[in-house]
């Protein structure tokens, strides 16, 4: 009886020494991605401006609008289809206008911009089709890449020589390209698409906006990223180009006389 004890005490021994040790690793990988808007243009107004240059940086930093711009400046924008910083406004400009209608021809002879004492031109039949019209039609643009969707406010002030004409009178139109057109001299796109926001139907000239914040000129609540494939930030770039024109058909005699500036701030943010 003592040595079957023995026995079965060595057993038991000898099963927990077969037990193999055990250890554990405990890893813990975490990713985050905030929503990314990208803005560029130019850094200025004028000839010493530089373009393409990114002045707008900002993060989705937390649910709301709760948005950080990363930099301190601000887009300027360039002359539509290259990246030419537009200039500031010169308000003693006189506008050129159009002879419409047969035998049509611009008031701006010697192309300089201005309509003043130094264009000439001669004597022309008037017949019912002859019309007056706006010569100029302003042009400007700026680009965003992004990795998410985003909207944009937009805010108008009339500058201090403001006569007769009101920010109601000059009309607005935004549209987005995702690829240079004919005859463009910038470049982006290739691996952008449309981010597919909507332009509100009620905003259709600088008097909708209203001054800041403004009023809600984009909405891509519903839209996407501008990124669709993968590439550089000039490839996942679209372009927006915005028209604002004096009238809503042009201008028109009955308009009268007058000039005004306006200051335009188009405000980019995640929704």
């Amino acid at each position: 009886m003592k040595l079957r004890k023995l026995m079965l005490a060595g057993g038991a021994v000898a099963a927990l020494a077969s037990v193999p040790a055990q250890g554990a690793v405990v890893d813990n990988p975490q990713f985050r991605v905030l929503g990314l808007v990208i803005v560029w243009g130019a850094d200025g107004f004028g000839s010493t401006a530089n373009a393409p240059v990114v002045s707008d940086f900002v993060i989705d930093n937390d649910a709301g609008s709760n948005d950080a711009d990363l930099i301190t400046t601000d887009v300027h924008t360039v002359v539509t289809g290259s990246l030419t910083p537009t200039t500031d406004a010169v308000a003693t400009n006189a506008t050129p206008f159009d002879v419409t209608g047969t035998g049509a021809f611009s008031t701006d002879i010697n192309s300089d911009g201005v309509l003043d004492a130094s264009d000439t031109f001669g004597a022309f039949t008037l017949n019912t089709d002859n019309d007056i019209d706006v010569d100029l039609e302003q042009n400007s643009s700026f680009y965003v890449a992004s990795n998410t969707a985003f909207s944009i406010n937009g805010s108008a002030t009339a500058g201090p020589d403001a006569d007769t004409f009101t920010l109601d009178d000059i009309s607005w139109t935004m549209t987005v390209q995702t690829a240079p057109l004919a005859g463009d001299t910038d470049t982006f796109g290739g691996a952008s698409q449309d981010p597919q926001g909507v332009i509100p139907a009620t905003v259709a000239d600088l008097g909708d906006f209203g001054a800041a914040p403004g009023a809600l000129v984009y909405d891509g609540t519903a839209g996407r990223a501008t990124a669709a494939t993968p590439g550089t930030i000039l490839e996942q770039s679209v372009r927006f180009d915005v028209t604002y024109t004096l009238g809503t058909g042009g201008y028109d005699l009955s308009q009268g006389t007058g000039q005004i500036e306006a200051d335009v701030v188009y405000t980019v943010f995640v929704p």
